[in-house]
């Protein structure tokens, strides 16, 4: 497949701003007029990198762009027109990890750490991929300095909490309205596994079945084999700190993780969408269409804490076609 530029970026992917409390740490945007159950999410297609955070930078911007799901707000483009609320992250992954727990922090990269990062035993932290992500796609280190605990405590404050709380309150706006709330919680992930073998086109994660109904993951797993995706559920990733803290079934709040091979719509080296990205872009609006449904099949509005019935299994997923 030939690679090309997309027409559709909207900004230069290496643009910086100057942080500010005034720089927005996401956005959310939605059809008019249209309430929904379901809320869709990218907490890590953001590319604004602040120039307070390049100063402290010892590796290059597109190494460090590599870590990010890019560009995949632009797949959510007509969800967000027409199909539901989308919310979206606006800083680069590598300035701070929205769908990592705000305490999962390796100390070793602070000069003054907190005491309680020091109990953690986070699998990501330890393989560099925590809150503040310690190295960039290549492996090498991000910073060429040790940071200040002020340094983390800022961007929480400013771009961690904010995120969550949005995304919360979209959520309890919905299961106000309709007696249940919907996360489908979307990023992307290398075409190639760690031992070297491809991945599937997608990945649907529902923590083994903790956090959504039994019934939503498989129904979305269906959705895309329908479409000719090859799926896989939960290996490698079942969900992550969105996922579980979004995703309490018990309280009328469902989250299921969708992970996109990025092969599909990228050019992984360049950072640099293709003519898929249009192809992919239209699938996932249809499917995004169809998850709504499914729920305003089993949903309506109602009073506050009303309780609805609950999933009905689909069919078995038939199995999908291998793509190029």
């Amino acid at each position: 497949m030939t690679v090309r530029r997309s027409p559709q970026a909207p900004f230069a992917p290496d643009m910086a701003l100057e942080a500010s409390p005034t720089c927005p740490g996401h956005r959310i945007g939605g059809p008019n007029g249209r309430g929904s159950a379901v809320v869709f999410s990218s907490p890590h297609s953001g590319r604004i990198y602040p120039n307070a955070f390049l100063e402290t930078v010892g590796t290059d911007l597109l190494d460090l762009r590599r870590i990010e799901d890019a560009y995949l707000d632009l797949l959510l483009t007509d969800v967000e027109a027409r199909v539901a609320p989308v919310i979206c992250g606006l800083i680069g992954r590598s300035v701070i990890d929205l769908n990592r727990d705000e305490d999962d922090m390796d100390p070793a990269m602070f000069s003054d750490p907190r005491t309680e990062w020091s109990a953690s035993s986070s699998i990501r932290v330890q393989a560099g991929l925590g809150c503040l992500p310690r190295i960039a796609r290549s492996g090498e280190p991000i910073y060429r300095r040790l940071l200040l605990r002020t340094e983390a405590e800022d961007r929480i404050s400013r771009i961690h909490r904010p995120y969550h709380q949005a995304l919360e309150d979209l959520l309890e706006r919905a299961r106000t309205e309709f007696g249940e709330a919907w996360l489908i919680d979307c990023h992307s992930m290398p075409s190639r596994t760690p031992d070297g073998g491809r991945a599937p086109d997608v990945v649907i994660g529902d923590l083994f079945g903790r956090s959504c109904g039994h019934g939503l993951a498989a129904h979305i797993e269906t959705l895309f084999r329908s479409r000719g995706y090859t799926t896989a559920r939960n290996v490698p990733y079942a969900g992550g700190y969105a996922t579980a803290r979004h995703g309490r079934p018990e309280l009328g709040r469902h989250a299921v993780q969708i992970e996109l091979r990025r092969g599909l719509y990228l050019d992984e080296e360049g950072v640099e969408p293709h003519e898929g990205l249009n192809i992919l872009r239209r699938d996932l609006t249809a499917i995004a269409e169809l998850i709504v449904s499914y729920a305003e099949d089993r949903l309506s509005p109602a009073p506050r804490g009303k309780r609805k019935r609950p999933f009905r299994k689909p069919e078995r997923p038939r199995q999908g076609r291998k793509r190029p």
